[in-house]
């Protein structure tokens, strides 16, 4: 394509995806070698106008081409945020009552791990038959499904729950602990406003509480193995 050497349209694609914010670089050429088309592809961060700025003066550079920057074209797209491996959502929930017993058995359903690697955890925790005994339950159940996704040497408990009105509208309290070795007693506090059910704002306020918390414990321990 210029002076002695001839070059290819991919050392040219492998140059282009090297400037900043360009994710992908096709190359068109006419029966003769000529540049017809360049496609780039990049993410939200830069101007289409300084990505073919960038264009232009890297191949004028490497190999004293010079472009019309009108075969250029950009295509921008939004990044697709990957889910965070560390960080523990919300399944479901349910509760099974036995009136023979007078108990409750609360089961909580989280999910972590990334697109490629979902991993399932799922929670059980039994009290006795009452609302304030539910709400205790299911948040109990929580902890159990997150302790399942840490290292045994640590673990979360409930110390308590509570149902207030802020304003004209119902959320949950969360009251966690955190023990583990190396780490002094932690008390983390986590809220949800009551949309759908008081059930849920339970498991939502225990996921509030301890999810941060999670990820640092969850790392360190990828960090190390």
């Amino acid at each position: 394509m210029t002076g002695d050497k001839t070059v290819s349209t991919k050392d040219i694609e492998s140059l282009l995806v090297c400037i900043p914010g360009v994710q992908k670089a096709r190359v068109v050429v006419n029966d003769w070698g000529a540049i017809k088309e360049i496609h780039i592809l990049t993410g939200l961060d830069r101007s289409p106008k300084q990505i073919v700025r960038d264009v232009e003066s890297a191949l004028k550079a490497q190999w004293d081409i010079n472009l019309d920057r009108r075969v250029v074209s950009v295509a921008q797209i939004k990044a697709k945020t990957p889910l965070s491996e560390s960080r523990l959502r919300f399944v479901g929930f349910e509760v099974k009552t036995d009136t023979r017993r007078g108990k409750i058995e609360g089961r909580v359903s989280l999910e972590g791990g990334c697109e490629d690697h979902i991993m399932a955890y799922v929670g059980k925790a039994e009290g006795d038959i009452g609302s304030r005994s539910i709400m205790y339950t299911l948040a109990r159940a929580t902890c159990m499904a997150v302790n399942l996704a840490i290292t045994p040497m640590n673990e979360f408990f409930v110390d308590d729950v509570t149902l207030v009105q802020i304003g004209q509208t119902d959320a949950v309290n969360v009251l966690v602990g955190l023990v583990g070795a190396g780490i002094n007693s932690e008390r983390l506090l986590g809220a949800a406003l009551v949309r759908r059910s008081i059930e849920e704002a339970c498991v939502r306020a225990t996921l509030d509480a301890v999810n941060r918390r999670c990820e640092v414990i969850m790392e360190n321990d990828s960090g190390s193995r």
